[in-house]
């Protein structure tokens, strides 16, 4: 082969070698920080004029029996942690971003979510690399969750509570 074929096969092999370097850095700079939301702008709502007569609003209704109320962190580093459940999801990981933090090193950014669905709880494994399990059983779709379920991510073991 000449000098000018082996050349360029090595300036090539270079190349596709700083292709993989990069396609490994944003692979664990996104596995790390997770996935950036830009924010749309947001129109100003109209203003509707306020009535101060307004009947006083209904207490919430009072959750059917057997329905979990709260979560609480039950082993791992935030052991005692409480969090309440509303109506909006609850997203768990790494990131930042997420409703419950976890500092660990088994737990993806984005690793699950717990959502209310019809007045009932369950939990959702959002593609972590590690497993989402239920009473010691992988999860692979969203499983309804009641009173007494223990659900483990990584490290920490969650029990949800009435």
């Amino acid at each position: 082969m000449s000098e000018l074929v082996l050349t360029l096969l090595h300036i090539g092999f270079l190349v596709l070698l700083w292709i993989f370097v990069m396609a490994v850095t944003l692979t664990l700079r996104r596995d790390i920080y997770g996935v950036r939301v830009k924010k749309r702008g947001q129109k100003p709502q109209p203003v509707a004029p306020v009535n101060y007569h307004q009947p006083k609003a209904k207490a919430p209704p009072k959750p059917k029996k057997g329905v979990p109320t709260k979560i609480v962190v039950t082993d791992g580093p935030l052991a005692g942690t409480t969090v309440p459940l509303g109506t909006a999801s609850i997203i768990v990981g790494r990131s930042p971003d997420s409703a419950l933090v976890l500092n660990d090193s088994y737990s993806s950014a984005r690793h699950a979510r717990f959502f209310n669905s019809e007045g009932s709880w369950f939990v959702e494994d959002l593609q972590s690399t590690n497993g989402t399990f239920v009473h010691g059983q992988r999860i692979d779709h969203p499983i309804p969750l009641k009173a007494g379920d223990s659900v483990t991510i990584g490290q920490t073991t969650f029990t949800l509570q009435r």
